[in-house]
């Protein structure tokens, strides 16, 4: 046990003397990935960044013309709760057609016939939106937004067609009935619209429309993040000879304490950049960020870099050839950046992939960030990521004891 720990602290040594020898070129090797994805990001979020000279403009067009439908839309066109970068006008449909062939709008919506019958009877209701194919983004943008308005309808008249039931047992008319309803109805709206119920959902399951600068800044700390663990891991990595490695197993030097010792020299130095780099981004950003807020974003960030150099070490006992093992370490970024929701937010994926995701640490670690970053998000759950991180240190100390008996 002894001179394993001797082993370990001799190599973690001489990968800080390899870094100190290299370390005019370091800077680069930082730099280079903040310029290549830091100018992909931009580009990413000005299609989701509207100008606030340039609104996103919506047709609201009412074919029922009921009091309840009346009242809504004007709700709508005269609540400034949903964005100051969208704004609503009530038109006729002919008119919204003409607006949208002129491109004057991005998409309108429609209050169908017989929307407050159905809504009164229990019947599935939906608001059709018709999109600009020219402004398909926006189009997108906005059917986001509906679809959340559509299941605050549907919460309400869940609830008034209970209070029908209870009416029609205490045996009052079918006119009180349609008061009573109405009344609900309108106190459902008026919450809705005047607690910003709208856009606080939209803030806890889409992020991304909420704050697109604020998201892809923490998707630009997290995939650097991540390139920066890959390129530091692979720079400390000597390929050596048969003879060599024979030599050391004489000495009781295994593979697996080189591995921890560039993983801890790797972790370490990647989190100092990474310090530099989250102050930056929230200066740059406007994020204020407590103690509190950093330090837990440094201490998810080291679980989640010692979780991802674990799998890089696992990958180096497993795949004998450099090349090949570079080929799985670069499958694995693409991976990450893929199902951890730095470029797709989650829940634009597949059902069957997002119930596996909780299990899955890239995933867990980025949304934990957006949780701090973009919601300020008090309550932070580290016990998910530290039982990932271990789950993935006893698989690799596993497989490369096990290795190290088999070629002994």
């Amino acid at each position: 046990m002894m001179n394993s720990w001797k082993h370990f602290l001799l190599f973690t040594k001489n990968n800080g003397i390899q870094l100190k020898r290299k370390w005019t070129s370091l800077p680069l090797l930082f730099i280079i990935p903040i310029i290549v994805v830091g100018l992909i990001i931009v580009m990413i979020t000005s299609f989701f960044l509207p100008d606030e000279n340039h609104p996103i403009k919506i047709g609201l067009v009412d074919q029922d013309k009921t009091t309840e439908t009346e009242m809504v839309t004007k709700l709508i066109e005269a609540s400034s709760q949903l964005s100051e970068y969208i704004h609503i006008k009530t038109m006729s449909e002919p008119d919204a057609i003409t607006s949208m062939t002129n491109n004057e709008i991005s998409t309108y919506i429609v209050f169908p016939d017989n929307f407050t019958n159905n809504l009164y009877q229990g019947i599935s209701v939906e608001l059709p939106i018709i999109g600009n194919p020219n402004k398909q983004l926006e189009s997108l943008f906005i059917r986001e937004i509906i679809e959340s308005v559509v299941r605050h309808i549907r919460s309400s008249q869940a609830n008034i067609l209970t209070i029908n039931e209870y009416a029609k047992e205490v045996g009052l008319n079918s006119e009180k009935r349609h008061e009573l309803m109405f009344e609900q109805f309108k106190e459902f709206v008026f919450y809705t619209l005047g607690s910003s119920q709208i856009v606080k959902e939209k803030e806890i399951h889409n992020a991304m429309d909420a704050s697109p600068i604020h998201y892809f800044g923490t998707s630009l700390f997290f995939i650097i993040s991540s390139i920066w663990l890959m390129i530091v891991y692979n720079f400390l990595y000597t390929d050596s000879q048969k003879n060599m490695e024979k030599r050391m197993r004489l000495y009781n030097v295994t593979e697996l304490q080189q591995i921890l010792a560039r993983i801890f020299v790797a972790n370490g130095t990647v989190q100092i950049f990474s310090v530099i780099l989250i102050i930056a981004l929230s200066y740059l950003l406007h994020v204020d960020l407590s103690h509190d807020e950093f330090l837990k974003i440094i201490v998810i960030n080291i679980l989640y870099s010692g979780t991802f150099l674990a799998v890089f070490g696992l990958l180096e006992v497993l795949l004998s050839s450099y090349k090949l093992r570079l080929f799985g370490q670069s499958m694995m970024i693409l991976l990450h950046i893929l199902l951890s929701g730095a470029v797709v937010p989650a829940i634009y994926l597949p059902m069957w992939i997002q119930d596996v995701l909780p299990y899955y640490f890239a995933h867990e670690t980025f949304y934990w960030l957006i949780e701090i970053i973009v919601n300020n998000r008090v309550y932070t759950d580290f016990i998910p990521i530290l039982l990932m991180t271990a789950v993935a240190f006893f698989i690799l100390f596993g497989i490369s004891i096990g290795k190290e008996r088999v070629k002994a």
